[in-house]
């Protein structure tokens, strides 16, 4: 019952965060105009109605799916176990307090010129919230009773199952953004002439060859860590966790065929299946060490070190991802009209642009830097608890400073855009990453502990991580 409460509240919490997310969202980039009342209430009643084409569904969906989580997650944390009575008034209640909200945001963007005002919007945040709240009715229930068993999990095959699933679901997510889908013959004819649905397996690679590897590596690396977690859990052969990685990775592939804006592209499909070989290999020689003699006192110092080799070599990775040309130019009138750009307020580089293309970028800044915080918290991990305060904070200082780093150097590269939004979401996805590696070591420790025996989630110096 405890764990259930604290799922409750932990629900009640990213609800009243995503609130905040949303109105800011909804008003960037803060360019208010002051207007008396009477004409912004003059120019809200003449709000058009627009007519939307291919191009501007994906807008319109945005708003639609900009709401749902709100409502569902809303939902969840008022009325989940209560009575019927506050069950049938918070659901009644709470598409009104939708519309109220949809009608608050479009009015106040009456005073921030650079945002468009549409009743079609208003209708889209409305359903949203229809929309979350029938979800949360639908499956909102089982899905808190699973992140509450996920709240006492301890055991390593359980925890990558679940992170399995969890990754899956977020690639599938992403994968079929920004949902502007169709199954128009007429559409689906445009995407093949417009080069979105290529048969020929590595046929539409860029002509750039560094661009090239980028793009297949980034592929082959999207199916790893599933394929990985799956053989790690022993719940599955390894033929049958690539099996699986690639038949997801194939279903993703159809599913994008229906996304107007999507690519369908074969080249995928042989990138997934190269990366889930990875990830079965590594899981099984991970896996095979299960139950190991632990290594000698000799082995054991290069352990420790390790995570903090494999963090100063996964540095340049990131310069390279980020600074590539190389073209620094350091005239100083270019760096000081570069260096105004960190004067932006936050996300508001993300406005003047697609919705999918600033969720390909956030995801973009965070899961380069997930990998710097997981191997920081692999290294915390391996110290002496007399170290480990000193090590987070110098972990969280070098996480903080690398992004930083990153973002500097971007102002010397004319073809980048370097931005104090960039800097705090790869400083929050190098977070999220410390964060998460130190929450599964302290699940799987726990019980290795207890019964006195050193699985294959270990930490530095060979001790049951």
């Amino acid at each position: 019952m405890k764990t259930r409460a604290t799922a409750r509240a932990h629900l009640a919490w990213l609800a009243f965060g995503y609130l905040l997310f949303v109105i800011y969202g909804s008003l960037v980039p803060l360019d208010f105009h002051a207007l008396p009342l009477h004409e912004a209430l003059a120019r809200f009643r003449q709000v058009p109605w627009l007519d939307l084409g291919i191009a501007s569904r994906a807008d319109w969906v945005a708003n639609l799916l900009l709401f749902i989580p709100l409502a569902f997650m809303t939902t969840g944390a008022l009325a989940h176990g209560r009575g019927p009575v506050t069950r049938i008034a918070v659901s009644a209640l709470l598409p009104l307090a939708g519309f109220a909200l949809a009608v608050g945001i479009e009015f106040t963007q009456v005073y921030f010129p650079q945002r468009t005002v549409s009743q079609n919007d208003i209708l889209a945040e409305t359903l949203g919230g229809v929309l979350g709240v029938a979800a949360w009715w639908a499956f909102g229930p089982r899905l808190l009773e699973w992140y509450a068993s996920w709240l006492h999990v301890r055991a390593p095959a359980a925890l990558s199952e679940r992170l399995a699933w969890a990754y899956v679901v977020i690639a599938f997510a992403y994968g079929v953004l920004p949902l502007d889908l169709t199954i128009s013959a007429v559409e689906l004819y445009h995407k093949w002439n417009q080069g979105k649905l290529v048969l020929l397996p590595f046929s539409a690679l860029p002509a750039d060859p560094a661009q090239a590897a980028y793009e297949l590596l980034t592929d082959v690396l999207l199916w790893l860590p599933p394929a990985l977690l799956w053989t790690m859990a022993g719940t599955r052969t390894p033929a049958r966790a690539w099996r699986l990685a690639v038949g997801l990775a194939l279903l993703l592939e159809v599913l994008q065929l229906f996304v107007y804006s999507r690519v369908t592209d074969l080249s995928d499909g042989f990138a997934a299946a190269l990366g889930a070989g990875i990830g079965v290999w590594l899981g099984s020689r991970l896996g095979r060490r299960t139950g190991a003699t632990p290594a000698a006192h000799s082995d054991a110092g290069l352990r420790r070190w390790l995570p903090l080799l494999l963090t100063l070599a996964w540095l340049p990775v990131l310069m390279t991802v980020f600074w590539y040309p190389f073209d620094f130019h350091t005239d100083g009138s270019f760096v000081r009209e570069r260096l105004a750009s960190f004067q932006r307020v936050p996300f508001e580089i993300y406005y003047f642009g697609t919705e999918f293309r600033a969720i390909t970028s956030l995801l973009q800044k965070m899961s380069f830097f997930a990998p710097l915080g997981a191997l920081l918290a692999w290294w915390v991990s391996g110290l002496p608890w007399l170290w480990r305060a000193w090590g987070l904070t110098a972990s969280l200082a070098l996480i903080v400073l690398a992004a930083l780093g990153i973002e500097l150097g971007q102002v010397l590269l004319p073809d980048k855009y370097p931005d104090s939004t960039d800097w705090l979401l790869q400083s929050l996805g190098g977070l999220l990453g410390y964060g998460l590696a130190r929450a599964v070591h302290a699940r799987v420790r726990m019980p290795a502990a207890r019964h006195g025996r050193r699985g294959h989630w270990r930490g530095a110096g060979g001790e049951a991580a």
